[in-house]
């Protein structure tokens, strides 16, 4: 088993090695300028900077405090998605009725893209934490309720008809055999909105708030930083895989699922 995850990692690890390495090449061999893709080695150096400290930069050993402003965001954010979400998923997938009057307009909203809402919730909340969280909500909302719709709308009908051959009344087929079924999808919704928590806490942090990993890399834009645009990316896709693979263990070593 243990040399199974290797052989994993390998693979995963094999294509993001081919790139620092060539990458190292184009920088280090004066093919690119410095200022429009900085070396691997530079931006290793940023990052340890911007974690632990030690240079007289704005953002050194500031790591921490940006962490936790775009954290509590995500986590407000992904909440407030994920409590309006689940219950109108579950209600429009069992009463196919109500959802059609409700589901034309979700579908309607899903298609305008996240950064429409910006000046909206500019208006709305203000310069601060509250657009933020709006758009994290926003951003992780429709992914949470679609899976929770579709888990809960498109049971396998042997187990709702099986259901119904025991005794079970409507309301009591929707907790014993409809929420389990769906449960999986619920899951899975969970985790992808978890995912466009952390891609929409970028957006929400551009619009002006002094802390964030989002308000910084908009700042290291303004001050043509590059090497720190590119370390913030690399730590916010790699806080999104953390989280992620948090997601997973919950969902294996928790729940017992079986997730290939």
């Amino acid at each position: 088993m243990n040399l199974d995850r290797l052989v994993a990692f390998a693979k995963a690890a094999s294509l993001p090695v081919a790139i620092v390495i060539v990458w190292a090449l184009v920088t280090e061999t004066g093919w690119v300028a410095a200022y429009v893709l900085p070396p691997p080695r530079t931006v290793v150096a940023t990052l340890i900077d911007f974690f632990f400290g030690g240079s007289s930069q704005a953002y050194s050993g500031k790591f921490m405090a940006h962490f936790v402003e775009s954290l509590y965001r995500v986590a407000g954010g992904f909440a407030c998605g994920a409590i309006l979400g689940i219950p109108l998923g579950i209600v429009l997938g069992y009463n196919r009725r109500i959802g059609a009057f409700i589901e034309p307009t979700i579908e309607l909203s899903r298609s305008i893209p996240g950064i429409c809402w910006l000046p909206l919730a500019l208006v709305w909340f203000g310069i601060g934490t509250g657009t933020s969280v709006f758009l994290i909500a926003l951003g992780s909302f429709y992914s949470i309720f679609l899976s929770t719709l579709g888990g809960v709308r498109y049971v396998n009908p042997v187990l709702l008809r099986a259901g119904r051959s025991l005794g079970a009344t409507e309301s009591s087929l929707l907790t014993t055999v409809i929420l389990p079924a769906a449960f999986p999808s619920i899951l899975s919704g969970l985790r992808l909105g978890l995912s466009y928590s952390w891609i929409y806490m970028v957006l929400g942090e551009f619009t002006g708030v002094n802390y964030g990993l989002g308000a910084l890399l908009l700042q290291s834009r303004d001050t043509m930083d590059t090497p720190l645009i590119i370390g913030l990316m690399a730590v916010i896709g790699g806080l999104g895989v953390i989280s992620d693979r948090l997601m997973l263990l919950f969902m294996t070593r928790i729940l017992g699922m079986d997730v290939r």
